[in-house]
């Protein structure tokens, strides 16, 4: 008896109510059944065979196969026998993909307890002589077989030749005009196939991720991830049932787990992973996910939680322990100084009534600013992550997307690649739902950009987009970026007397308010925009830059960029961890960094005086200590030290390997490249940013681009062969970038570049910068920007210019 509460699932066991949103069902007893789709399909091929040969009625015997279908012959089943009338399946080719799915259900039906104990009642433990066998009758709608359908009877027949064997007679007829006396058939009919999905291939697919599970555990793991990507037959059979479309599978187990792992045979993960499986192609159970329960499966001693998240974008499994869910006041607790801020511990400066627009890398450090910013009661934020290379670790996601939406939206960009592998930048799926923006979306898919101006066009589309969202309200947007994406083009924009619509369709921003559209732009920042707030060198120069070119700026600008925490502090981490990222990925590839050949652009930069200093100072090998110098503020020349790269000869260039570059632009001609790939020593060359975006090698990305669409590519006259692929980690099959073959034939030339996070800045591929040295350096972002909204508050704004911490300012935006 079920109790009330209680919900029947196609299985057999039923889901049973434990707590508020979490449920239980018991699979420890539950048949599996493997290669039951394998056994349809080669049914299925069979009749197609026969109807294209021959003549009559359509009749075979098929000997079951025990290394495909152990479990049934092991029950005593050793043939499926199979009848259809000549006519029957006349169209066959029209339906033959339904014909095909249905017969697959009827197969599936073993593996529904409730029904295959009619069909087979001694093997569930039921008395034969009390209980005996039920035909299956299975109803199906079709009118190319006849206008009422047709049906698949499944009989178990006992053997005439083999005591205690049976074989399954299945037999197609029409629903009305059949040849059976079904009258005369003890049958039952079974017609629930809407209450269970059937997963194509589950037996194969759990395989593939117990295989998965299992290595990841060999290694000391205790997480296995799979994404969907675009041939991912997982995921195209779990978005038939009620779960729909996902974008990860994650699977979290606890030691005890990865021991029975390590020490059992694979059959017994096999076994689990396919009885989840099992599980979600119940529908009531997969509706049960959906509403956002955690449903509890018992498998023997092990409990597996299931439940999704991210926007119901990802499925869970939990093994033995529910997911230990984090919050952004975890990644806070670990920045001391923020957090003192955050809790308005010595101020009682806070953003209420302001609306923020944050465009910043996605890092634990900004998940902390993210906190810090809803402590001190922000109005709403909203965030255009900067993303390069590198995995986005999924507990920043599950924290990120557990903030509620009214007040939080976020988005950003992904690697892509077209087909013949040039590189551009989407609307990455991973982020707030953007289906609100998509036509935005279509634009940027066909504009192929590269990263700088695609991340350019994202976070001035989703700033506009803010700005015509509070203007009813009357309310106050205060920008804070790192890397000079907007606040450039704002003032540039409003001192160039442009109209708001012509920046608004310059930016694909799609308003229906006419008489806003024919505002000065002006008028519009100053009346709802406080000012915007600068974290890099980089975003600092390019205002620098418009208020050489426009005489003045036009919204006040408050700058991290160039104090003293920023300057030398940051500035010795970032080189670190460019040069461990660097150390990282040539292990992966059986190099190391000690015998590089290194031409350093950019060296007497913040950066590069530290890049220098650390590569002589441990990371070469003592007999290679000589860096090949490139830096406008060098004063002398040398054979390693260049004021101006166009002063490094060929034959220099051709003895280096490594190329690290941290001016923050592209300053090799295509000329020079050609040379280098030409002349140069090495058979692997290495090209690595540290600075900003992609701009650094931005003539190089160009250029490869160019040569891989050009009908017949030449290197210095020489027809070429170009082909690329990317540098994947071998233990964790990251992707670490691009791997370009550039081959000639005719002068036996093969060489291999290394586009180290495909040009981006590589410390960005693992850690970036550790929280302990980020933390002044984001505090100081936070308390400058609340500076500025205390001035606003308080009517006092300081005239539109550039104000930089440690300069004009100190880090409260109090003038010095």
């Amino acid at each position: 008896m079920t109790e009330p509460n209680q919900i029947h699932t196609s299985l057999g066991p039923v889901l049973v109510p434990v707590e508020d949103g979490l449920w239980e069902i018991d699979l420890t007893h539950l048949r599996i059944f493997f290669g039951l789709s394998i056994l349809s399909r080669t049914i299925g091929e069979e009749i197609g065979n026969q109807l294209n040969s021959l003549p009559g009625d359509l009749s075979f015997t098929y000997k079951i196969n025990p290394n495909i279908n152990h479990e049934l012959v092991d029950m005593h089943i050793q043939h499926v026998q199979v009848f259809a009338r000549a006519g029957i399946l006349k169209d066959w080719v029209l339906f033959r993909e339904q014909f095909e799915e249905n017969l697959r259900f009827v197969f599936g039906s073993f593996q529904q307890q409730s029904v295959a104990k009619k069909i087979h009642p001694e093997f569930y433990g039921e008395d034969p002589n009390r209980n005996s066998s039920v035909s299956l009758l299975f109803p199906f709608e079709a009118d190319f077989v006849h206008p009422s359908g047709y049906y698949i009877l499944m009989e178990r027949v006992a053997s005439q030749y083999r005591i205690g064997d049976f074989f399954l007679r299945i037999t197609i007829d029409t629903q009305e005009d059949g040849c059976l006396n079904l009258a005369n058939i003890k049958h039952e009919i079974i017609s629930d196939a809407h209450t269970r999905t059937y997963i194509a291939g589950a037996s194969k697919i759990s395989e593939s991720l117990s295989n998965g599970m299992i290595n990841a555990a060999q290694k000391g793991e205790t997480f296995y991830e799979e994404e969907n990507s675009h041939f991912s037959k997982v995921f195209s059979q779990i978005e038939k049932t009620p779960l729909g479309k996902l974008t990860n599978i994650n699977f979290y187990w606890e030691e005890q787990y990865r021991n029975l792992i390590l020490s059992s045979d694979p059959s017994v993960s096999l076994s689990i992973l396919k009885k989840l499986f099992l599980l979600l192609e119940d529908s009531s159970a997969s509706k049960k996910i959906k509403e956002g329960n955690t449903i509890r499966a018992l498998i023997g001693k092990v409990s597996v939680y299931v439940d999704l998240s991210r926007l119901d974008r990802v499925l869970n499994f939990s093994i033995n322990q529910k997911r230990t869910l984090l919050d952004s006041s975890f990644y806070l607790k670990r920045m001391p100084l923020l957090e003192q801020i955050a809790n308005s511990n010595g101020h009682n400066f806070s953003f209420e009534g302001i609306n923020v627009f944050l465009i910043h890398h996605i890092t634990s450090e900004i998940i902390s600013l993210i906190e810090a910013f809803r402590r001190l009661k922000v109005n709403s934020l909203d965030v255009a992550f900067v993303k390069y290379g590198g995995n986005i670790p999924p507990v920043y996601l599950d924290i990120l997307l557990d903030i509620p939406t009214e007040m939080f939206f976020m988005a950003g960009l992904e690697f892509k690649l077209t087909k013949n592998n040039t590189p551009y930048y989407g609307v990455s799926p991973l982020y707030s739902d953007f289906e609100i923006h998509s036509a935005f979306r279509h634009k940027l898919e066909d504009a192929r950009l590269g990263f700088f101006d695609a991340m350019r066009r994202l976070a001035v589309f989703l700033f506009l987009n803010k700005l015509l969202s509070i203007i009813p309200k009357n309310e106050k947007l205060i920008l804070i970026e790192d890397g000079g994406y907007v606040a450039p083009i704002l003032n540039e924009r409003a001192l160039d007397g442009v109209s708001f619509g012509a920046v608004l369709d310059e930016f694909w921003v799609e308003t229906k308010d006419r008489s806003l559209k024919d505002k000065p732009f002006s008028e519009i920042l100053k009346t709802y925009v406080i000012g915007t707030v600068e974290h890099t060198r980089n975003g600092y120069d390019r205002l620098v830059k418009v208020k050489e070119e426009k005489k003045s700026l036009f919204l006040p600008a408050f700058s991290i960029a160039i104090s003293k925490e920023k300057t030398q502090e940051e500035s010795k981490e970032v080189a670190r961890s460019i040069l461990n990222a660097l150390d990282n990925t040539l292990h992966g590839i059986g190099k190391v960094l000690s015998k590089r050949k290194v031409l350093l652009l950019g060296s007497k930069g913040n950066i590069g005086g530290f890049l220098k200093q650390y590569l002589i100072g441990g990371f070469l090998h003592e007999n290679n200590l000589d860096i090949l110098e490139v830096d406008r503020k060098l004063k002398s020349e040398s054979r390693y030290i260049k004021s101006d790269f166009s002063h490094v000869s060929d034959s220099e260039f051709a003895e280096i390997d490594l190329l690290i570059g941290v001016t923050g632009e592209s300053i090799i001609s295509p000329k020079t490249w050609e040379s280098w790939i030409l002349n140069s020593k090495h058979k692997q060359l290495f090209i690595a940013s540290g600075s900003t975006k992609t701009v650094e090698f931005a003539d190089f990305i160009k250029w490869i681009n160019e040569l891989n669409l050009s009908e017949n590519p030449k290197l210095s006259g020489e027809d070429l062969t170009i082909s690329f692929h990317r540098i994947l980690d071998p233990q964790t099959q990251m992707d670490l970038g691009s791997r370009i073959l550039f081959r000639i034939e005719k002068k036996q030339i093969e060489k291999e570049v290394f586009l180290i996070s495909d040009g981006s800045p590589v410390n960005f591929l693992f850690f970036g910068v550790p929280t302990e040295s980020m933390d002044p350096i984001i505090s100081q972002l936070a308390s400058v920007s609340l500076g500025m909204v205390q001035y606003y508050k308080s009517q006092k704004l300081p005239k539109p210019e550039l104000y930089a911490v440690d300069h004009q300012i100190d880090v409260w935006g109090k003038f010095l």
